[in-house]
């Protein structure tokens, strides 16, 4: 059976994003993401929502590395692995130079030798309960004492480009992607993915691929296409993004996005989002239209596409019920 998870990026209140994860357990979804951005606290969120939960994995997608040292964020996660019984997931990522730098005031430099020595300490703390590294980014001397974390704590690491996902091949358990696409996992993600895996003597069919993908199901789907052209628009402001999307054949789409930028023209800016590059990248429209996307991501090699659902256009029927049909979608179309 196919897998499919979904993801969460904010709600108007606290008991809303509860409601929501416990309703997506309930639909059978495999997993739910939450990220760590400029809303609510991942890690406290899960930790507060987990008690309620029984059968779902919870994830985060992801926390930047900046904002934690990896020791402290190795006994936050020993907990949430410890008391879901295995059910946590963490996912780790650089996040992007402008946000670390001003929200954070940290330096982002190094962002690979940075994740690697930040994957090491992770690694020995789960594993070994206790770790001592000395790197050029991230230092640790430290045990763990009358508490020893789960030592197969699954790791994911938020990646694009080649480098980055060969470093999570050779370390992580997988990968997170934000914003990919089918082409872009079929000619980018899996082959330096595998990469990586050989390098640490494993096997890539043996690590997790999880897309996150913006999700707006319904009838009108041009309306759905401009609620996901919205909501892209300020990560089309990040050169990680950017750059990724270029490279998986996106060019002339960000090129006109530009040209409306520079007219400080929204809606030409957003008009130059091909409704090819939308519905290559995101899950709009019908049942077969869903399915379709779903599957050309799984065939470029993700083991677990997971939905975000969009509001705010012609036939959006709240969060809960588009959990709903895309739960249903992916199940019954195609």
């Amino acid at each position: 059976m196919d897998r499919i998870g979904c993801f969460f990026m904010t709600a108007r209140t606290f008991g809303d994003l509860e409601a929501k994860i416990l309703h997506a357990e309930t639909l059978g979804y495999e997993a739910v993401g939450l990220p760590q951005i400029a809303g609510r606290d991942a890690m406290t969120t899960l930790a507060l929502v987990a008690p309620k939960t029984s059968r779902i994995t919870l994830a985060t997608g992801i926390v930047p590395i900046w904002t934690r040292t990896p020791v402290t964020l190795a006994q936050e996660a020993g907990v949430l692995n410890e008391a879901t019984a295995g059910r946590f997931w963490l996912g780790v990522g650089v996040g992007h130079e402008p946000l670390v730098t001003s929200w954070h005031g940290q330096d982002f430099r190094k962002p690979l030798t940075a994740m690697r020595d930040y994957l090491t300490i992770l690694r020995a703390s789960f594993r070994d309960a206790q770790v001592a590294h000395d790197g050029e980014m991230y230092r640790a001397h430290f045990g763990f004492l009358g508490f020893r974390p789960i030592a197969e704590q699954k790791i994911l690491v938020g990646a694009l480009g080649p480098k980055m996902c060969e470093l999570a091949g050779e370390m992580a358990d997988g990968i997170v992607l934000w914003m990919s696409s089918p082409r872009h996992i079929r000619e980018v993600v899996m082959p330096h993915l595998a990469i990586g895996a050989a390098r640490a003597g494993r096997d890539v069919s043996d690590l997790e691929v999880l897309p996150c993908l913006f999700a707006a199901p319904g009838s009108d789907r041009a309306s759905a296409r401009d609620a996901v052209r919205r909501q892209m628009f300020a990560y089309l402001q990040l050169p990680f993004y950017r750059n990724m999307l270029i490279d998986s054949g996106f060019a002339d789409d960000i090129a006109a996005f530009d040209e409306g930028v520079a007219a400080q023209d929204l809606p030409r800016s957003l008009a130059g989002l091909s409704d090819a590059m939308i519905d290559e990248m995101a899950a709009t429209g019908s049942f077969d239209d869903i399915a379709a996307t779903l599957r050309a991501f799984r065939d470029a090699g993700a083991t677990m596409p997971g939905v975000g659902a969009l509001g705010g256009y012609e036939g959006y029927e709240g969060s809960i019920r588009s959990l709903e049909l895309l739960r249903e979608a992916d199940t019954v179309a195609g």
